[in-house]
């Protein structure tokens, strides 16, 4: 079975619980001695076997072997993935069967990070997120004031459109929003856009 980590939690002295996103479900495994594994990190593609015993009350992480990603020495490109990967595990708190958008989602990103600027990357991730459970909103209308947007539009929280002055925050010119959410390029957006982007992503 494969899997990315969602998230670990160290227990006793080396043992971890380990959070596991797989094609179509989210395991919670105990690992004995996993705090001393290299590959025991968050954002890691990992190939390993489910141990069950009739004595515990949580399944096993067994043969656990790494699955390395052409950027792993990359240490900005592995902070940002593993940034993404915390956000995931943070939206997918409550899952325990999935659909296997998320995993593959995972997968199409280490396939393609290390030619790509991972922050661009990433945000163009997340708008796919939000089209796939229906919460991206592309009609211009500030979720605060329920008024048109005819300038510039700020984001919130989940890339909730807003006017300015409802946000306190600057916003973007609709042009390049709107060929982010609809054709999911982040080009039209400079330097300074994307960290602005990127930290709205990260609230």
């Amino acid at each position: 079975m494969r899997g990315f980590i969602l998230d670990t939690v160290r227990v006793r002295d080396e043992d971890l619980i380990v959070r596991i996103l797989t094609q179509d479900e989210v395991l919670t495994l105990y690992r004995f001695y996993g705090a001393r594994h290299s590959y025991i990190y968050v954002g890691y593609h990992i190939d390993f076997i489910v141990e069950e015993s009739p004595k515990a009350t949580i399944k096993r992480l067994r043969n656990v072997t790494q699955l390395p990603f052409d950027f792993m020495f990359d240490m900005q490109k592995m902070l940002d993935f593993k940034t993404f990967v915390k956000l995931l595990n943070n939206h997918l708190r409550d899952v325990t069967k999935i659909d296997s958008f998320y995993y593959n989602l995972l997968k199409e990103i280490t396939e393609k990070i290390s030619k790509r600027d991972s922050k661009r990357l990433l945000i163009e991730s997340y708008v796919k997120i939000l089209k796939k459970e229906g919460r991206l909103h592309t009609e211009n209308i500030c979720f605060l004031c329920d008024e048109k947007i005819s300038g510039k539009i700020a984001l919130a929280r989940a890339f909730l459109p807003s006017h300015e002055k409802c946000v306190m925050s600057d916003g973007f010119a609709k042009e390049k929003l709107d060929l982010l959410f609809n054709e999911n390029k982040s080009l039209l957006f400079d330097e300074k856009e994307i960290m602005r982007l990127w930290k709205i992503i990260n609230l």
